[in-house]
C-alpha cells in the first residue's frame, strides 16, 4: 500500500467529510442510539477487503457520540480543537516514538519543551521533570511510583529530605542478587501506605494494585460538604497511620469537579514528611485563566501532579502529562538496564528513562503546534466561557421546583438531582440520552443518585442548556414522578 493518488484522494474526502460533519452538527441529534449487537452487525470485519473507503468512514462519523454537538454535555472527553486534529494526521504520518532520542530528535525535543513550558505555567523549578502520558491514569501510576522511590530510600537510609530542596539525593541502597530468610524476630516491615479522597479517581486505587500495595492500604479520607478533602480528617488519619507513602489531592474531581486546599494539604505533607501529588488531570490547565487559577492556589508546592491537555485544553486523545517536582525521584522510579536503548551520552534526552512506555507517540507535538499557531487565549476563552455555562445551568437548577442542585460548581462539572428518587433519576437521563436530544451522565454522590453536566464544548451555548433542561422535564413527565421509564431498566 503507497501513498499514492488514490490514497491521496480519499484523504482530501476525508477531510471535507469531517469538516463538513462538524460545520453542521447541531442539525444532528448527538447520538442515534442503537445496541452494541446492532452496532456489531455494522462493522464485521471480512478480511477479503474491497470495502470502499468514505463508506467505511461516513459510518464511523454517523454513528459515533457527536462530542461536537452543542448538547453534548457528557463526560470529561472533549470537542478537539482543530488544530490538534490536524496535528494528529502529521504524527500519524511521521510515526516517530520518543521514548529514544535517536528515534525521534524533533519529536523529543519538543515534548521536552512542551513539559517544561507547562512546568514553567504550573511554577515548578528547573529541577523538575516530566512526560507525556497517555492520560490522567498513567500519569497517577507514574508519580506514585516516583513517591515510593523516595519513600523507599527514606525508610532504607533514614534521610527523609526532599532530594536535591534539602541538599544531596540519598545513596541507592545497596542491591543484592538474592532474596534474604526473613527473619521472624524483627518487626514486620512498613507497609507503603496512600491516602485519598473518598471521591478520588479510581486510578488511584488501580494504580496501588499494579504496586502491589493491598487495597487496605489505600485509605479514602472523607470529603466535606463542598465534596473537597476535609483536612481535619486528613490531619486525624496522618496522625493515626504515622508513616505514610503518599497523598493523593484532587484539582477538578470526576465526580463534582471540586478542587481540594492544596495549601492546607501541603502543610500537612511537610509536617508528616510524605509525598504529596495532586491529580489535576481535569483541572491543572485553570492556570493559564487569570481568573479561574485561584482554584489551583498552592498547585506548585506539590511533589509530583497529573495535567490532561486532552481534557481542558482540547487535544485530541490521548495527550496527558505528568510532572514531578524534583526530577530526581521520576529518574529514580525508572532506572533500568537498557544498552541497547539508553546510553550515557543521550542520558538527560532519553525520555524513556522516566516513563513506562517503550513505544511512545509523539502526542506533545499537537499542544504544541496549537500553541505555536494560537498562543493560550482560545484556551483561556474556552474554559471561561464553560466555567460561565456551568453557573448558568446551577442558577436555572436552584431557581426551579422540580431539580435540585447538590452542590455549588467550581469549574465545568456541576451534579443536581430530579425531585424524585434515585431510579427515576437514572431512568429520567437513561432515556434522555437515548432520544439524542442531549447528552449528560449520571453518578452517585455521596449514596444518592444524581444527574451530572461537564460543559466542555466552547460551542454550547445558554439556549442549549434551556432545551437540554426542557427535554430533561419532558422525560420526568414521561416517566411519571417516582415510577420507572418504560422499557428502560426491564
Amino acid at each position: 500500500m503507497l501513498f499514492d493518488s488514490g490514497m491521496r484522494a480519499l484523504a482530501h474526502d476525508a477531510v471535507d467529510a469531517l469538516f463538513d460533519h462538524v460545520g453542521n452538527i447541531a442539525g444532528r441529534r448527538v447520538v442515534d442510539w442503537q445496541t452494541s449487537d446492532e452496532l456489531r452487525e455494522r462493522i464485521r470485519i471480512d478480511d477479503r477487503g474491497g470495502a470502499e473507503g468514505m463508506t467505511l468512514i461516513r459510518t464511523l462519523m454517523e454513528n459515533a457520540i457527536q462530542l461536537h454537538h452543542p448538547a453534548y454535555m457528557g463526560h470529561q472527553v472533549c470537542p478537539p480543537f482543530p488544530s490538534a486534529v490536524i496535528a494528529d494526521l502529521v504524527i500519524s504520518t511521521l510515526n516517530q516514538s520518543t521514548a529514544v532520542w535517536e528515534m525521534s530528535p524533533i519529536g523529543t525535543v519538543i515534548e521536552q519543551e512542551v513539559v517544561r513550558w507547562l512546568s514553567d505555567r504550573v511554577g515548578y523549578p528547573s529541577s523538575s521533570l516530566g512526560t507525556a502520558v497517555s492520560g490522567g491514569s498513567a500519569a497517577n501510576l507514574t508519580a506514585l511510583l516516583a513517591a515510593r522511590a523516595r519513600w523507599v530510600v527514606k525508610r532504607e537510609s533514614g534521610v527523609g529530605g526532599r532530594g536535591s530542596e534539602r541538599g544531596p539525593a540519598p545513596p541507592h541502597p545497596v542491591k543484592r542478587d538474592f532474596a534474604p530468610t526473613p527473619d521472624p524476630r524483627l518487626p514486620t516491615p512498613a507497609r507503603p501506605i496512600i491516602l485519598c479522597s473518598a471521591d478520588a479517581h479510581y486510578s488511584i486505587a488501580r494504580a496501588a494494585a499494579i504496586m502491589g500495595i493491598a487495597s487496605d492500604d489505600v485509605i479514602k479520607v472523607r470529603t466535606d460538604s463542598q465534596h473537597r478533602l476535609d483536612v481535619e480528617a486528613l490531619e486525624a488519619t496522618l496522625a493515626e497511620v504515622g508513616d505514610v507513602m503518599a497523598i493523593v489531592a484532587t484539582s477538578g474531581s470526576t465526580a463534582t469537579g471540586a478542587f481540594d486546599d492544596l495549601r492546607a494539604i501541603a502543610a500537612l505533607r511537610d509536617k508528616y514528611d510524605t509525598w504529596l501529588h495532586v491529580d489535576a488531570a481535569h483541572g491543572a490547565s485553570v492556570v493559564l485563566s487569570e481568573r479561574l487559577c485561584p482554584l489551583v492556589d498552592g498547585l506548585d508546592l506539590a511533589d509530583s501532579l497529573a495535567w490532561d491537555p486532552h481534557k481542558m485544553l482540547w487535544m485530541s486523545l490521548s495527550l496527558g502529562v505528568l510532572l514531578v517536582r524534583d526530577g530526581h525521584w521520576l529518574r529514580r522510579a525508572f532506572e533500568a538496564d537498557a544498552p541497547y536503548l539508553f546510553n550515557a551520552e543521550r542520558s538527560g534526552d532519553n525520555i524513556g528513562e522516566v516513563t513506562i512506555q517503550c513505544s511512545k507517540r509523539a502526542d506533545a507535538i499537537k499542544l504544541w503546534l496549537t500553541l505555536q499557531m494560537f498562543g493560550t487565549r482560545p484556551f483561556v476563552e474556552a474554559m471561561e466561557h464553560v466555567a460561565d455555562l456551568t453557573r448558568y445551568v446551577y442558577e436555572i437548577v436552584a431557581a426551579s421546583d422540580d431539580f435540585e442542585p447538590m452542590h455549588v460548581p467550581e469549574f465545568n462539572i456541576f451534579c443536581f438531582r430530579h425531585r424524585s428518587d434515585d431510579e427515576n433519576n437514572a431512568a429520567i437521563r437513561e432515556r434522555l440520552i437515548r432520544s439524542g436530544q442531549a447528552w449528560i451522565t449520571s453518578t452517585l454522590l455521596k449514596g444518592r443518585r444524581v444527574l451530572r453536566v461537564t460543559m466542555i464544548n466552547p460551542r454550547t451555548e445558554r439556549a442549549d442548556v434551556d432545551r437540554m433542561m426542557a427535554a430533561l422535564r419532558t422525560m420526568a413527565r414521561y416517566s411519571g414522578v417516582g415510577s420507572r421509564v418504560s422499557g428502560v431498566g426491564e
